[in-house]
């Protein structure tokens, strides 16, 4: 009976092996296909690039449009500046990774339920997107199950771990230019 038992927790790390492998080598295609984006300068034409771009406006207070600043800081204001605009792409079915285009930082979130802007894509800048009842859209931390991205209604940046994805705070809708 003990050499079965054996078996079966050596076939469960062999799979849970492959499948931290599987993750590392999306996140590092991930972030190859971004550098060699980056890499192209102005070739790209700018329809496109106006057409990847969009901003995340949160419904707390007066309105605000979250911001990813080139020192990494996160926050909200009212009206949009060039760090608000936004690139959300998909990772895989419901998760999705949120970058700046003017600062190039990607969105992350630590343990403690801060936001903040990282240039390497790490599995903190996952987030799961999800479509609430009003049509609103929640992000929620991967890593840190419970975080929610959220702006007060003063702009600044909440704590994740102290909202819920019923506050008006965490709602957010991205918009097109």
């Amino acid at each position: 009976m003990l050499p079965v038992y054996g078996q079966l927790v050596g076939a469960k790390k062999s799979e849970e092996a492959e499948e931290q492998s599987s993750r590392l080598r999306g996140l590092w295609k991930l972030h190859f296909r971004a550098s060699r984006l980056k890499g192209k300068g102005s070739s790209s034409s700018p329809v496109n690039e106006v057409a990847k771009q969009l901003l995340l406006y949160c419904r707390a207070g007066i309105g605000y449009h979250l911001q990813i600043l080139p020192n990494g800081s996160v926050g909200g204001v009212h009206r949009p500046t060039p760090y608000c605009w936004l690139k959300v792409f998909a990772v895989r079915r419901g998760v999705v990774g949120i970058r700046g285009l003017t600062s190039g930082l990607y969105l992350c979130m630590s343990g403690q339920g801060l936001a903040y802007g990282e240039e390497p894509f790490t599995d903190n800048c996952l987030f799961k997107e999800n479509v609430e009842e009003n049509h609103y859209t929640t992000y929620s931390s991967l890593s840190h199950p419970g975080n929610y991205l959220a702006i007060s209604h003063r702009g600044q940046l909440r704590r994740g771990n102290s909202v819920s994805p019923n506050q008006s705070c965490a709602h957010f809708l991205p918009r097109r230019a």
